[in-house]
């Protein structure tokens, strides 16, 4: 069936014929796994505790993972925000959506490799080969499930890391950097409208482009890609445009 399902994908997908042989061994290799995957779970979970109360182990899950998902995805902005860039996350306004975003990829992928871990131990069940080593099965199938969750969740916020260096990288080039989930910066120039402009942080650096990820109430945070620190000025003292080159003035 996997081979089949590439044959159709390989001879439907656009693309130049050469990628027709990619496209196959990507199919057959992806439904293989999945086809794995799934009866090793079907081996581990029959007859077990989890079979006998998914009556109500399965609604108390989703409540957790609804409540567990939107506090990792804000966690991966304040990553982002106060370790890229020193600006307060509560400064900046992010949807729920786009926490839920966020968080969905590592998350995701956490849940995938547990699903590894558990069925492969479904197979060691299958075959009969944990009756020998019972005690070692139960507590090294949950520590193992633990340490690949773990690495996983690792990675999502060394993915949020990545992606604020990216950004300063592209806005001290005078680049509006790309969003990252919700979290969207521009680039302005800002102008003191009087001599003795209170700047927390300063001084204010009015000849080149600050960074923004928005306003927090009547400040403005900003991100100074020349001395690589953040810093915040009222509202009511500056005077804010989109910048249009890499100088402004």
């Amino acid at each position: 069936m996997s081979a089949a399902l590439g044959l159709v994908l390989a001879l439907t997908a656009p693309g130049p014929p050469e990628q027709a042989p990619r496209l196959l061994a990507y199919a057959v290799g992806g439904g293989s796994v999945l086809a794995f995957v799934l009866y090793g779970l079907g081996c581990a979970l029959v007859h077990s505790w989890f079979s006998r109360n998914a009556n109500w182990a399965v609604p108390a899950l989703v409540p957790a993972l609804a409540l567990s998902l939107p506090w990792f995805g804000g966690l991966l902005h304040t990553v982002y925000l106060e370790n890229g860039f020193y600006v307060p996350t509560d400064a900046i306004h992010v949807s729920v959506y786009s926490t839920y975003a966020a968080s969905l990829k590592p998350v995701c992928l956490a849940l995938g490799l547990a699903a590894v871990v558990l069925a492969l131990a479904g197979w060691m069940r299958h075959y009969h080969q944990w009756i020998h080593a019972r005690a070692m099965v139960r507590i090294g199938v949950p520590l193992m499930s633990l340490f690949v969750i773990g690495i996983a969740l690792a990675a999502g916020l060394a993915g949020a890391e990545a992606a604020a260096a990216q950004a300063r990288t592209t806005a001290a080039a005078g680049t509006v950097p790309a969003a990252y989930y919700g979290v969207q910066g521009r680039l302005v120039c800002v102008t003191p409208l009087g001599e003795e402009t209170p700047v927390f942080n300063g001084p204010l650096n009015t000849a080149r482009p600050q960074l923004t990820f928005g306003t927090s109430g009547d400040l403005v945070w900003l991100w100074d890609s020349q001395r690589a620190e953040s810093l915040s000025v009222r509202l009511e003292d500056v005077a804010i445009t989109e910048a249009r080159a890499n100088t402004c003035g």
